[in-house]
Order: C-alpha cells, then sequence, then structure tokens
C-alpha cells in the first residue's frame, strides 16, 4: 500500500482537479492507497477540502493549529498513515513528476529523491558548492545530505517508521537516505513546482554562493602553492609557508561555518518536543472519507471574515453619531417653526383679498377654513416628527441588532479556532520490507 501524503498550503488550484488528478495518477499502477492531506486550521479553502475528504473513499484530512510549522506537519501526517510506502508531495506538485517517481518506485527503487536541474554554468559552481558542503558535514560528524528537495521525497515503510521513532531528526532523515541498505535513486528535473514560489525556484542559490567562494579560495591556493614556487626557483619563503597554513585553516574553518549555516536552514524549524522526548503536536480535528461535514463548515474561513467585515461596516454605517442627532433635531425644530409661520402669512394674503371682492359674510365663513388648514397642517408636522423619531429608533434597533450579531459571529470563530491540545505518541511499529 501506498500512502500519499499531501501538504495544503496553496490556494492556486482548484481543489477538487487535484484531487482528482491524484486519485487518477494513484489508480494508474492498480495498488491499492490512500491519500492523506494536512493543513492548518487557517488554511483558506479547508471547508471545501473537508468536503472532498468526506464525499470520496480513502481519503484522510489531519487539521493542526494555525502555529504549526511544516516539519510538524509532515511529521503528523506520516504518523496518521498506514503501515507501507509513503510519497512525500505538495499540493502544487508536478504531476508528471510524481508519475515518474512512481515508476522508478515499481522498478525496484524502494526510496526516490528529487533535485532541480540547472543550465551548465550553474551546474559547475552549484556542483563545487555542494562538495564543499559535504566536506564541512564530513568535519562536523554529520551525514552526507543528498541536497534534495525535503518536501518531495518517496519513503520506504523502514524509513516512514525510522522518522516516526526519532521526532527530533524527522527532517534531518529526510536530507539523507534514512537506510542506506535499500536501493535510493535521483531524479534531477527541470520542473518540480507548478507555481514555485521564489525560494522554491532559488533553492540551489546557497551552494551556488558557496561555489564562486571556493573557487576563489582555489585559485588564491594554487597561487601560493604552485605559482609563486615556479617564479622563485621552486623555492618558498617562510612567509608563502605561513601563509599557505593560515590559508588551510580559514578553508576549514570557513568549510565548516557555511555547511552548518546551510544545514541548519534546510533543517528549519524542529518538531516541538516535551520533557519525555515525546512530540508535542496540536491536531484540531481529523476527517476521513464518510463523516457528515455540516454547510456550515463547507464556507471557507475567508468567506467568513469578509462577512464579519462587510457588517462592521454596516453597523458604522447605520449608527448614527451625536452630530447627526443634534442636527436632525435642529432640523426638525425648524421645520416646525416655519410651518407654524407659513399659515399665518397665507391669512393675511387671503383676508385682504376677501375684504376687496367679498363683503363682511364671505369674511366670516372663511375663518373656520383657514382654522381646520391650520390642525391639518399642525398634524402633518406632528405625524413628520413622529416619523423621523421612529426611524431613529429603527436605525438604533438595527444598530443593535448587528452589533449583537458580530459578537455572536466573533464567538462562534473564537470557539472554533480554539485548538484541542493533544500529545500525538505513535502506535506505529518498526516492520521490515522484504
Amino acid at each position: 500500500m501506498i500512502s500519499l501524503v499531501v501538504t495544503a498550503d496553496t490556494k492556486n488550484y482548484n481543489l477538487h482537479e487535484r484531487d482528482q488528478a491524484f486519485a487518477n495518477l494513484m489508480v494508474q499502477f492498480k495498488q491499492p492507497f490512500e491519500i492523506v492531506y494536512v493543513a492548518n486550521a487557517d488554511y483558506g479553502f479547508l471547508g471545501e477540502l473537508k468536503k472532498i475528504v468526506s464525499d470520496n473513499p480513502n481519503r484522510k484530512l489531519v487539521v493542526t493549529a494555525a502555529s504549526t510549522n511544516i516539519n510538524t506537519q509532515i511529521y503528523t501526517a506520516l504518523d496518521q498513515t498506514e503501515n507501507g510506502d509513503c510519497l512525500l508531495i505538495t499540493m502544487d506538485t508536478d504531476v508528471d513528476l510524481i508519475k515518474k517517481m512512481l515508476m522508478k518506485h515499481f522498478d525496484g527503487a524502494d526510496l526516490v529523491f528529487v533535485k532541480k536541474k540547472e543550465n551548465w554554468f550553474k551546474a559547475f559552481f552549484i556542483a563545487l558548492g555542494r562538495a564543499t558542503y559535504q566536506m564541512g558535514l564530513k568535519l562536523l560528524g554529520r551525514g552526507r545530505d543528498l541536497c534534495c528537495d525535503p518536501r518531495i521525497v518517496l519513503l520506504n515503510n523502514r524509513s516512514v517508521n525510522t522518522i516516526i521513532l526519532n521526532p527530533v531528526l524527522s527532517k534531518a532523515l529526510r536530507l539523507v537516505n534514512p537506510d542506506p541498505e535499500r536501493e535510493a535513486r535521483v531524479l534531477t528535473e527541470d520542473k518540480l513546482y507548478d507555481n514555485p514560489t521564489p525560494s522554491q525556484q532559488n533553492s540551489n542559490n546557497s551552494f551556488m554562493a558557496l561555489g564562486i567562494v571556493s573557487l576563489f579560495y582555489i585559485i588564491a591556493l594554487f597561487v601560493m602553492a604552485i605559482i609563486f614556487p615556479i617564479f622563485n626557483s621552486g623555492l618558498y619563503t617562510v612567509w608563502v609557508l605561513i601563509a599557505i597554513i593560515v590559508w588551510v585553516i580559514l578553508g576549514v574553518v570557513g568549510a565548516v561555518l557555511a555547511a552548518r549555516f546551510i544545514y541548519n536552514t534546510r533543517l528549519g524549524i524542529p518538531v516541538a518536543i516535551n520533557l519525555a522526548n515525546e512530540p508535542v503536536i496540536n491536531i484540531t480535528e481529523i476527517v476521513r472519507s464518510g463523516d457528515e461535514i455540516s454547510e456550515e463548515t463547507v464556507s471557507s474561513e475567508s468567506d467568513d471574515i469578509e462577512n464579519i467585515d462587510t457588517e462592521l461596516e454596516y453597523t458604522e454605517d447605520v449608527t448614527p453619531s451625536d452630530e447627526a442627532l443634534e442636527n436632525a433635531e435642529e432640523n426638525t425644530i425648524e421645520n416646525e417653526q416655519n410651518n407654524a409661520a407659513s399659515p399665518t402669512k397665507n391669512e393675511a394674503v387671503e383676508t385682504l383679498n376677501a375684504t376687496e371682492k367679498n363683503s363682511n359674510s364671505t369674511e366670516t365663513k372663511e375663518k373656520p377654513t383657514e382654522e381646520k388648514t391650520k390642525v391639518t397642517k399642525k398634524a402633518d408636522t406632528t405625524k413628520s416628527t413622529t416619523k423621523k423619531a421612529s426611524t431613529t429608533t429603527k436605525k438604533q434597533s438595527t444598530t443593535k441588532k448587528t452589533n449583537t450579531k458580530t459578537s455572536a459571529s466573533k464567538k462562534k470563530t473564537a470557539s472554533a479556532t480554539q485548538p484541542q491540545i493533544s500529545r500525538v505518541k505513535s502506535t506505529r511499529t518498526p516492520k521490515t520490507k522484504k
């Protein structure tokens, strides 16, 4: 059985298409397989990935806390696999490269590593830098680094058991050959990732820089050890001998320091270990095929964050400021004064027209009608003020509702993001492969 361990940390792909491509590739070899995804709790497409795992067979998803580093993620995923060979890849690993690794494995290679191919000019300096790096590691008493990509590797079951039983050396065992007794092969390809990041694209820059420095060092040593005595009748002076000795010592010290620096950068952050030398891993959830996933979990975390932001903006727009309330009160007072003053002006004009055209009897008839108009206008003004007051109360009620919604949503998100701290102790027993 082969376990395909996929680290999900990119958002550049359609997860359904990538999962189907991985499954179709594994089906071609007609071997039992499982696909184990590992992702942090803050992964943008975590809900969609849960849905894929629950709807398809031979799938598993391990969700770790948001602060988990990549080495701890890989260690956790390897511990959750079945007792079989494991192919470690990323979500954006080239599918053709995965196929070539599986073909090498079924041709007889127990372990398969991958290197990035460079042009002939860079390859010379990279090879020289790797030779200096290997010499520094040998002086430090460490194993030979294969200088391969540690995130794309095919391991046999014995190597996986060795990594699980040694969490402190889990990353180091992916840089070297953890099972020297078995056959291992190295693939050198131009393309390892579909959309490589700058760090993945320039993974050989440290070896290239070390190779350039090593070239100048060798040239200077060659001049002092070979060229100088040729032009000095085959004799070494005392100062030249001292310079050669000092230069050799500086070269050894420089190789050791450079090897230590490159080795530590390649290792990265190690797996957290407690006082009992056991790994401390925060696993928030494990999803298997067939599990029921609610519709709320399918929505991604990015959409939830956008909804919270829109709710906050809506509350800011709806809640009126103190200045707006004061202006509204002043406007209502002015409208009431204008409405109260306008009927008196109309009454004066109408009474003058009435005295010129009509008699005293008509003047007495118009007065009650004018009083009726006064009453109706005042009633209209009181209705308008009550409507404004009701609208302000509605706005305030909407702000209260939105505030309660946002607080409830924040509580839900806070409770959902709190990981359940658990200590994973491997139940895997070492097995040998025939």
